[in-house]
């Protein structure tokens, strides 16, 4: 009992050093690591009212943040760059497309991505006509990481639909490719759709930064994805999207400081006010849009070119600007569809004065009504039949810039005397078959330019389709496409001009149906082009360091959010150029460098060339590889986090001396005894 009392008291003084000189040297304790959350706004609502279907009408689509595409596209620098596809080549000597795929690419459901994958997705894109396949025939698997696309008519624009435009990979082979294999087995691809836009999917899959985690009626909330290709570069561990429907209330989130990154338009007062918080940055770009009113040809008195041209004599345009938003909205000087940046496609047009620019001339108005059959009684018009001349306005409701530009149109236009009632419904049922997509209004505001400089977007939009419906369903049944233009002496299908664009190689060509389809948009007015925008971003830099937009290839960046604010986002913090603020999150970041660059592609075009001979002898062929290379700049940073932990090394060295100090102790002890 001694000796086991003697060995107590040397375990008490052991513990008893170990735990003094833990003290002493201060050895932290393990705590949490903080959770580095971005907030940015979403605007859909849980199933039943979205779909988690990306095929489904009402698709829940958070952009690139959940869904990749084959390559991002470079807005303003026309360059595309790798995202789930690391190069790709053109060998028009065989007719194909061949895209290399990324290898060590995972859905969020932990299934590795391969070929089978984009095959799956286009197929059903085949059953839904989606445009791309106007210029493919076929898409196979050459292996697990090569796909091959055989392509039926080469295009100007067939990389943007491959890559880009059609190139959102959203159906993963093991949960859709079994409607795949229907279509590719020839089963009516109307059966297919009707039982593939039924089926309901547990949850949102993607291969994005960042996996779906849920969505209730006041957010969507979305967490890193681990396994992401590129997670090193992505330092957010979250990213939360309130439900906001309303600039106003947009603002709002602004001024407390609880929204990181949007786009919510404000009239100069609110910029001005919030550029006195310290924590908010502004950013105007381009937006490579505008907005203009759309006419219902389901409308018996629309449909008269006449009536149309009354109208846009009726308003003021630069009143109409300066009510969505002085300094920010700038009047079209010439309707045509076409955004400033492609005037030089109708120079021609403009240096020959045959375009209209229908200044505010109520004057002219009146009398083109009355060369109709309108009259005007005690201030108000009269339509042939007797009956008075009213009209249904319609506007996205919480769209500030839109809402107030639609109230000094229907102002504008009861002053001269017709009757306008201008109704607001919630912006996600507006862009619905409820509203407008649907074609229930008499005139209606959309965006015309379509986030592209090349003319063929503006027109394509305004001629041909508008969020995947045919401008015959969003403007009625009798809405024109054959068209005689007096000015050509010619008469023309606006589609197969569109097309022109689409896929002509000639210059001279594209030019010429550019100012065809200009001309007829100003000579018809099937919509009436009102004012171009510039997009105004907010940022948190309290919360986040951004690209400096002073610097031009950082701007590059911020304009990608024309159109895809979202996309923008996304493909930032892909490469790094967004960071956590480490004064605010107390983690130690290495800076982005000051100019962002970012992936480039190398691109292989093979074309074949016939050399004629003598008669009699054989013709030789040429094959002439050209390659475009440029090279792989992907701007690297390190982040590293500040983690407090406990120092088991340390705690392990403190118990031996302890132990050893122990020792001598019982030592002298024994030797005392």
């Amino acid at each position: 009992m001694h000796l086991l009392s003697r060995y107590a008291s040397l375990v008490v003084i052991t513990l008893l050093v170990v735990a003094s000189l833990s003290a002493l040297f201060a050895v932290p304790v393990a705590r949490a690591q903080k959770k580095v959350v971005l907030y940015t706004h979403g605007w859909w609502q849980p199933p039943p009212q979205r779909r988690y279907n990306p095929f489904a009408p009402g698709a829940i689509i958070p952009g690139s943040l959940v869904y990749e595409r084959l390559a991002f596209w470079m807005k303003m620098t026309d360059e595309y760059v790798p995202e789930l596809a690391t190069s790709w080549e053109l060998k028009k000597d065989q007719g194909v497309v061949i895209v290399h795929l990324r290898k060590g690419v995972y859905w969020h459901d932990g299934q590795p991505f391969t070929c089978k994958d984009v095959w799956t997705t286009f197929m059903i894109y085949k059953a839904m006509n989606r445009p791309v396949w106007k210029y493919i025939s076929d898409v196979k698997c050459l292996d697990d990481y090569t796909v091959e696309f055989k392509v039926k008519k080469w295009a100007y624009l067939l990389l943007h639909y491959l890559l880009f435009r059609d190139g959102r990979i959203v159906g993963p082979y093991h949960i859709y490719g079994k409607f795949a294999e229907r279509i590719a087995k020839g089963e009516d691809p109307k059966t297919v759709l009707k039982d593939l836009i039924k089926f309901e999917p547990k949850t949102i899959i993607g291969t994005g930064p960042f996996r779906f985690v849920k969505i209730t009626p006041s957010e969507v909330i979305l967490e890193k994805f681990d396994k992401y290709w590129a997670a090193d570069k992505v330092m957010i561990d979250e990213i939360v999207m309130p439900y906001i429907t309303s600039n106003q209330v947009g603002w709002d989130y602004y001024r407390a400081g609880k929204l990181d990154y949007d786009v919510f338009m404000m009239p100069p007062e609110v910029m001005n006010e919030l550029l006195k918080k310290p924590f908010a940055m502004i950013v105007k770009i381009y937006d490579l849009s505008g907005f203009a009113l759309v006419f219902n040809f389901n409308n018996k008195w629309l449909q008269k070119r006449e009536v149309r041209m009354a109208i846009a004599y009726a308003i003021d345009r630069k009143k109409v600007a300066d009510a969505a938003g002085a300094g920010l909205f700038d009047p079209v000087e010439y309707p045509t569809g076409l955004l400033k940046l492609s005037s030089d496609w109708i120079s021609d047009l403009i240096s020959a004065g045959v375009l209209n620019k229908y200044e505010y001339n109520p004057t002219k108005a009146a009398q083109l009504l009355e060369s109709v059959g309108f009259t005007k009684k005690d201030g108000k018009w009269y339509t042939p039949d007797g009956k008075p001349f009213k009209l249904t306005l319609i506007a996205p409701g919480g769209w500030t810039d839109w809402v107030s530009a639609m109230q000094e149109v229907a102002n504008e236009l009861k002053a001269f005397g017709i009757e306008v009632e201008l109704r607001t419904p919630e912006s996600p049922s507006y862009w619905s078959d409820q509203w407008y997509l649907g074609g229930h209004y008499d005139i209606a505001i959309d965006f015309f330019g379509a986030w592209m400089i090349y003319p063929w977007a503006a027109f394509e939009r305004m001629w041909v389709e508008v969020n995947n419906r045919p401008r015959t369903v969003v403007q009625g049944a009798n809405f024109p496409t054959e068209l005689y233009l007096p000015y050509f002496k010619e008469k023309v299908d606006v589609k197969k001009l569109v097309e022109v664009l689409a896929t002509s190689f000639d210059r001279k060509a594209q030019r010429e149906a550019a100012m065809k389809l200009a001309y007829a948009a100003n000579y018809y007015l099937p919509e009436y082009p009102i004012a171009e925008k510039r997009l105004v971003i907010f940022a948190n830099k309290e919360h986040f360091i951004w690209p400096d937009p002073s610097i031009k290839p950082n701007y590059m960046l911020w304009q990608n959010a024309a159109g895809g604010h979202l996309d923008a986002l996304a493909f930032m913090i892909r490469i790094g150029a967004v960071v956590p603020n480490p004064k605010y999150w107390g983690v130690t970041v290495t800076m982005p460098p000051k100019t962002i660059t970012v992936p480039k592609v190398t691109t292989t075009v093979k074309t074949v060339v016939q050399t004629k001979t003598a008669p009699g002898t054989a013709s030789t062929v040429t094959v002439t590889k050209t390659t475009t290379t440029t090279s792989v700049s992907v701007s690297t940073v390190t982040t590293t986090k500040t983690v407090t932990k406990t120092g088991w090394g340390a705690v392990a060295a403190l118990f031996i001396i302890g132990l050893l100090i122990g020792i001598g102790i019982g030592y002298v002890l024994k030797r005392g005894s």
